[in-house]
């Protein structure tokens, strides 16, 4: 059942259980009746000494404009609490705001320097596809949407500044430039939860940074955080920790990346060192990084020698193939401006060439510039590993 701070009243006046108006709106209902704002059923005020005081609908309501999942007494609360924080922020701030045009209410519709925000508070997960659809029905009307996680913004801690994510967490992140942020409040403690810097270890398990502050403190929409530099030696062993599992529980016959690996006469454990490297973009893929990468290598540069050009139209074109067919699977990021699998392609030919293994030669043509490391045995693979991590910490600093 949809529980609601605002209503209509006979008059059509909008109304609503924020502030000074919570008192009167409870005398009121003795000689006024309140109506939903977008299905204009009639509904009922509860307020008693417990919960906090709301308005809800009929049962068996044909309202089609409720949000499917069920709220709770610590949804009101947010709702109220954001709502405030918005007016302190001196921001043109409206609660639950129908807009007919898009059928959808959002907890908060917000205002500033001529644009729209709509700020969902979501304390129950949804499916990526119900995201996905409220959010591109914003956008299309010019609204930017702002999902916060109500509690903490991870499924699981598993260690200093390493969490887990769901696929539903990750519908929820958004893109500032190159930082990759989820945000979380928790109204019983007043605090915000800001997870950023967010970079994959394997589709599930991933680098952040979390900071906690009171919500007063937060300016709105959200802070600009910091780059934090993804601990490499780490990923590297994160890496390889994969890989072990994939061979241990994968399935040759019905898993894609095993099944290309074996037929191409290559050893899992001894890919190149340059198959799998941490890219920004790379959350794109659901794929972890190692497979999306192992098609490049297998596709366009095994064969390719010293001197020679290869083009990312080229690269993009098999890649495409390979999401085709089945053999890549792509995130549903909704809050992600050009959500394209392909800028993660650039990025990693970028970092290839700042290795020194490719030079830009053209607007997407690159040529390679010295033989691409291939391990024999394990102790190389260390070997050329630990080398591309001393030219890296080299271009970083």
């Amino acid at each position: 059942m949809s529980l609601l701070l605002t209503a209509l009243t006979n008059e059509g006046k909008l109304i609503t259980l924020l502030g000074e108006m919570r008192e009167q709106v409870i005398q009121l209902r003795k000689h006024q009746r309140f109506f939903c704002p977008a299905c204009k059923e009639a509904l009922i005020l509860k307020a008693g000494h417990v919960r906090i005081p709301h308005f809800s609908h009929r049962h068996h309501s044909q309202c089609k404009n409720t949000t499917s999942e069920p709220e709770s007494s610590k949804h009101l609360k947010g709702k109220q609490d954001l709502f405030e924080w918005c007016r302190s922020n001196r921001l043109d701030v409206s609660l639950e705001r129908y807009l007919p045009d898009i059928k959808q209410r959002p907890d908060l519709l917000v205002e500033k320097d001529g644009e729209q925000f709509a700020i969902e508070f979501q304390c129950t997960p949804i499916s990526v596809h119900a995201v996905d659809k409220r959010s591109k029905r914003y956008l299309a009307q010019g609204i930017t949407p702002i999902w916060i996680v109500g509690g903490l913004p991870f499924h699981k801690r598993r260690a200093s500044e390493m969490f887990e994510l769901t696929e539903y967490h990750w519908s929820l992140t958004f893109r500032n430039q190159e930082n990759v942020i989820l945000a979380g409040y928790e109204p019983e403690s007043g605090i915000v939860s800001l997870l950023s810097n967010i970079t994959l270890y394997t589709p599930r398990k991933v680098f952040a940074r979390l900071k906690k502050m009171p919500l007063p403190m937060i300016k709105f929409p959200l802070p600009i955080v910091d780059k934090l530099d993804l601990p490499l030696e780490r990923w590297f062993n994160e890496k390889q920790k994969w890989v072990q599992q994939k061979v241990r529980y994968g399935n040759l016959v019905t898993d894609p990346f095993l099944k290309a690996v074996y037929m191409d006469g290559s050893n899992p454990f001894l890919l190149s060192p340059l198959i799998g490297l941490p890219v920004v973009y790379m959350e794109i893929f659901l794929s972890h990084s190692v497979e999306w990468q192992f098609f490049i290598w297998t596709d366009c540069l095994a064969k390719l020698k010293p001197h020679k050009k290869i083009s990312l139209k080229y690269v993009n074109y098999k890649l495409r193939k390979r999401i085709a067919k089945g053999d890549l699977v792509c995130r549903v990021l909704p809050l992600h401006e050009e959500n394209k699998w392909e800028k993660a392609v650039c990025a990693y030919f970028r970092l290839l060439e700042d290795l020194f293994y490719f030079q830009k030669t053209g607007k997407d043509l690159y040529r390679m510039v010295r033989d691409l490391p291939r391990p024999n045995h394990i102790e190389e693979v260390g070997l050329q590993t630990e080398e591309i991590l001393v030219k890296w910490m080299e271009y970083r600093c």
